[in-house]
């Protein structure tokens, strides 16, 4: 919904129409009044001088804003970039554990085949075969060689 916003720049009253909420336009003005009123203040430069430079100077800070807030945003998708990148390696990682999670599956499910097989043709290699297993639960064997070189 529009206002009328009475404000004063320059020593002169105006009256706003605006869809901005009336405080923040009267904040806005009290800013551009105070800027012309800075650059008066010698007596040198008219107030229409003093309003030209304030709106170049206004100008100026809005286009170093616009660059800065193009330069995060560039910065923002380079993050945004490299996080979709994270999430990838992420997921590819998430694939790999599983599959080793299988793999360790089935080499438990192989020693214990040995081990039954070594039970029943060798009691002494059964105590050794065992530890081979104790040492898989714990985590300790580091891959299929390990396991399988305790019954050579």
């Amino acid at each position: 919904m529009k206002k009328k916003v009475r404000i004063i720049v320059g020593g002169t009253e105006y009256i706003v129409v605006t869809q901005e909420d009336p405080e923040y336009t009267q904040k806005l003005a009290e800013e551009v009044n105070e800027s012309i009123e800075d650059m008066c203040i010698n007596g040198r430069i008219s107030i229409t001088a003093a309003a030209i430079l304030t709106a170049v100077n206004f100008c100026d800070r809005l286009k170093k804003y616009e660059k800065e807030a193009d330069e995060l945003g560039e910065q923002i998708e380079g993050y945004l970039q490299a996080a979709a990148e994270q999430i990838t390696k992420l997921d590819e990682l998430k694939k790999e554990n599983e599959k080793l999670k299988k793999d360790i599956e089935t080499y438990k499910k192989r020693l214990k085949e040995e081990i039954s097989s070594v039970n029943e043709s060798n009691p002494m290699a059964s105590k050794a075969a065992q530890t081979v297993v104790s040492s898989c639960e714990d985590g300790a064997a580091e891959d299929e060689t390990a396991f399988f070189n305790a019954f050579k």
